[in-house]
């Protein structure tokens, strides 16, 4: 097993890395493993994907590789599919993106996927652009009156001084090679007092990090990941970037489907007993994880000044 002699984030030595798990799910080669750094707490994958194997993975593999994780129910090889699918998710993210969408806005999502968080929005008078390189998903946005691009690069191509009050992107960054220069070039694109929200996978998730279900971890470390942060690794991450910033927390998934994980060892469970358990036992466990912080979801707010 190759060694990294570096963290890729923070440069620290070879004495501070450790092996995490050899378990990368979607990983053919059987070559890569998910290391830990000691001085900085973040997660990585090593060796990566390269350029070459990035593009191919993301341009014709993507699809698949979701509904392999998510199954039929995640709606990632049906458009129409997704969107109905995704509508819990939407409102849950409106509950914390409410208080940056006063006025109209001009918004832009990287990883719009189905489009499913910006149709809703542009019906309530934003201005909504959508970065998707998925060719089965840009298209289906395009066909729905919306503007996507394959990438921020092809965005800025064609309309180099366009500019942001907010961007959007969840699950994405974890997805990212080099995670500074994606929020600085998205900085940028900032217009003075805008937001950047996105969402991450916790490397704290409580399968993991509490209950430590074997088959989790095997299913959890993605070969999609460069990178798992946590607060302490994110919270290093935004300081790099240089701008006002912070972290929340969020649980998507709920005691429904942390049960089945025990009892099956599969994903999948999400609502199973709410029904005897009853919602407010849900919405309990939900918190008491935000609570400790050993909870499946961050949020990172980057704001940029009004004086810039």
């Amino acid at each position: 097993m190759a060694l990294p002699e570096r963290c890729p984030l923070c440069s620290a030595g070879r004495e501070s890395q450790s092996v995490v798990t050899r378990h990368v799910f979607g990983d053919v080669s059987g070559a890569r493993a998910f290391f830990h750094c000691g001085a900085c707490d973040v997660r990585y994958q090593f060796p990566a994907l390269t350029e070459e194997e990035e593009a191919r993975f993301y341009a014709a593999e993507f699809e698949g590789f979701m509904a392999s994780r998510s199954g039929e129910q995640g709606g990632w090889l049906k458009t129409e599919q997704h969107l109905v699918a995704n509508e819990p998710t939407r409102l849950r993210r409106m509950k914390y993106m409410a208080p940056y969408l006063d006025g109209s806005l001009d918004i832009l999502e990287v990883g719009c996927s189905s489009g499913f968080m910006l149709y809703p929005l542009a019906e309530a008078g934003h201005r909504c652009t959508g970065i998707e390189p998925s060719g089965i998903f840009s298209e289906f946005v395009r066909s729905r009156g919306l503007p996507a691009h394959a990438s921020l690069e092809a965005l800025q191509k064609a309309s180099p001084t366009a500019r942001f009050d907010l961007i959007l992107h969840f699950f994405v960054l974890e997805h990212i090679a080099d995670p500074v220069a994606f929020l600085t070039t998205q900085l940028a694109m900032l217009k003075p007092g805008g937001q950047i929200i996105f969402e991450i996978p916790n490397a704290a998730d409580p399968l993991y990090s509490v209950y430590d279900i074997p088959a989790f971890e095997r299913f959890y470390w993605s070969v999609a990941h460069p990178w798992y942060f946590n607060e302490p690794s994110l919270n290093y991450l935004l300081e790099q970037v240089g701008s006002e910033a912070r972290v929340l927390r969020d649980q998507r998934y709920d005691l429904s489907n942390h049960m089945v994980w025990a009892r099956d060892g599969r994903p999948g469970g999400m609502g199973r007993f709410t029904e005897k358990l009853g919602s407010a036992a849900e919405e309990a466990y939900k918190q008491s994880l935000i609570d400790c912080g050993m909870c499946d979801t961050l949020v990172g707010i980057i704001h940029k000044s009004e004086n810039v």
